[in-house]
């Protein structure tokens, strides 16, 4: 009777530890990918550039179509709806927030040094930048969930070769 004591006890801690374990593992992943998607947002925003302006010498970006794209790259790889919500393949359970913020020769002057508030991104920027921040929202960890939600920023710089 000893034995079945402490055996039952071990095995519903050990369960608990998998539980917790496959979900920080998954959580990992999912946020691994939410920066590459981020990163894949600001870099397809930042191919969207001002022809005028390009012409005459000046990087300009074209923000309404750099934000057509950066929305739909969210979308498709985040598996959002139109409205930013997460659909049934979606990781996240929150209507996802996004910020997206140009720095061109419009608005700017190089060196610039910027600095995010929501989760301290500093980048010093040399070139026309497109920085692209997520709000993802609370995590899926199923014990002990006490996150404030995900977020995350990625950056893309045009560089001319």
């Amino acid at each position: 009777m000893k034995v079945l004591m402490w055996a039952f006890p071990i095995v519903l801690l050990m369960t608990l530890v998998l539980v917790y374990q496959e979900d920080f593992n998954q959580l990992h992943r999912q946020t691994m990918r939410l920066k590459f998607h981020i990163q894949e947002a600001a870099a397809a925003a930042a191919q969207y550039i001002e022809l005028e302006d390009y012409g005459q010498g000046r990087m300009v970006f074209n923000q309404v179509e750099a934000v057509r794209a950066a929305e739909y790259v969210l979308q498709r790889n985040l598996h959002l709806n139109d409205d930013f919500s997460p659909d049934k393949h979606s990781y996240w359970q929150e209507t996802v927030r996004y910020e997206i913020e140009f720095y061109d020769e419009s608005n700017t002057s190089f060196p610039y040094l910027y600095e995010h508030d929501s989760n301290y991104f500093t980048l010093l920027l040399t070139d026309p930048t497109v920085i692209v921040t997520v709000d993802a929202g609370p995590s899926r960890l199923r014990l002990w969930n006490d996150s404030q939600g995900i977020v995350r920023t990625g950056a893309h710089t045009w560089q001319e070769r």
